[in-house]
């Protein structure tokens, strides 16, 4: 009889084992191809602009979703730990992150990619990183920045992170997300 549970025990752990390789492997080849193909990060940069955009029904509109997913992205990719902050009174910031070297502030557009960034939210958050003392800040869009926006961001150490850059930072993340969940099950420990 132990015998049969020792079996089944075995055939759970490598039908979980197979199960687990086979979704890493999608998962990888869902990673290099979003990592290779521009048109499809185009595609996910407009899929995120319409999922999180401002709705003209402010009952299915949460403008806190896209802060909160751009968080957990930089908490992934910077190891730190990303909050969102309330949604009012937040004097333009909208993450606080803290990392290992200190605090960092980010503001977060959800733009139309024809409706580029302009320097007033970049000049917000150097106001707020100067009043809290943050190492650093970033400004993130699903756009793209004007060009006095990236003049004016020049020497402040605020890092402006357009529509293509947050795919990467996505896929990283989701790399990041790869890589620690195959610490969960190791057979060769077993």
């Amino acid at each position: 009889m132990s015998y049969v549970i020792v079996v089944l025990i075995v055939a759970g752990f490598m039908g979980f084992y197979l199960l687990k390789t086979k979704q890493d492997s999608i998962r990888r080849s869902v990673i290099d191809f979003i990592s290779i193909n521009e048109e499809m990060k185009k595609t996910l940069l407009v899929g995120l602009y319409q999922r999180y955009k401002k709705s003209d029904d402010p009952e299915k509109e949460n403008p806190l979703d896209f802060e909160r997913f751009v968080a957990k992205i930089m908490s992934d990719v910077n190891q730190g730990e990303a909050f969102v902050t309330s949604g009012s009174g937040d004097f333009g910031v909208d993450i606080e992150e803290r990392r290992g070297d200190g605090l960092y502030l980010g503001q977060i557009k959800c733009y139309a990619d024809y409706n580029p960034v302009s320097f007033d939210p970049i000049a917000i958050i150097h106001s707020q990183m100067i009043k809290q003392n943050a190492k650093g800040s970033y400004v993130i869009t699903t756009s793209t920045f004007t060009p006095n926006a990236k003049a004016y961001a020049e020497g402040l150490n605020i890092r402006l992170i357009e529509g293509r850059e947050l795919i990467d930072l996505w896929v990283r993340s989701l790399e990041h997300k790869n890589a620690s969940s195959k610490f969960i099950f190791n057979p060769s420990i077993a």
